[in-house]
């Protein structure tokens, strides 16, 4: 028999008792493996992988093209955060952007600025006299004319 001390809280096993457990454990271990050694040869696995089956499934992981919703709410918090986001950094980038092309215009002007002439031709002339050259590639557009070399 098995004993329970209240006071240790200890199990004392008698020798033969303990024999009998052992023996009866070892016998139910044989059953199970045997039962299932006789439904894998039937042809029905026991443990079946989740798997096995899968298409993409050699090394154990599936193959996923690409996350594709099918559908995004409009009260979700993806769309807040966007909405949030725009909100927040679409006014500060204008005022940047905008500040750095007028600084690109003005500097544009500066090194070449627009003169509106009223002959073309005798313009062309002295360009190529003061530059010294003879033969230049004019392509003439509505109203600018550009000279390669």
């Amino acid at each position: 028999p098995i004993l329970l001390k209240p006071s240790a809280w200890t199990i004392h096993i008698p020798p033969l008792a303990s024999f009998g457990l052992v023996t009866m454990m070892l016998g139910r271990i044989a059953a199970a493996s045997r039962l299932a050694a006789r439904r894998s040869v039937a042809g029905t696995p026991v443990l079946r992988s989740p798997l096995v089956g899968a298409s993409g499934a050699a090394r154990g992981a599936a193959h996923v093209s690409a996350p594709k919703p099918l559908s995004i709410r409009m009260d979700s918090l993806f769309v807040k955060c966007v909405i949030a986001a725009v909100i927040y950094f679409v006014p500060q980038d204008a005022v940047f952007l905008t500040g750095l092309f007028w600084k690109w215009h003005n500097e544009a002007s500066t090194i070449s600025p627009k003169k509106k002439l009223s002959d073309a031709e005798s313009a062309l002339e002295d360009f190529k006299a003061k530059k010294g050259l003879d033969d230049v590639k004019v392509s003439k557009g509505r109203s600018t004319w550009h000279v390669t070399a």
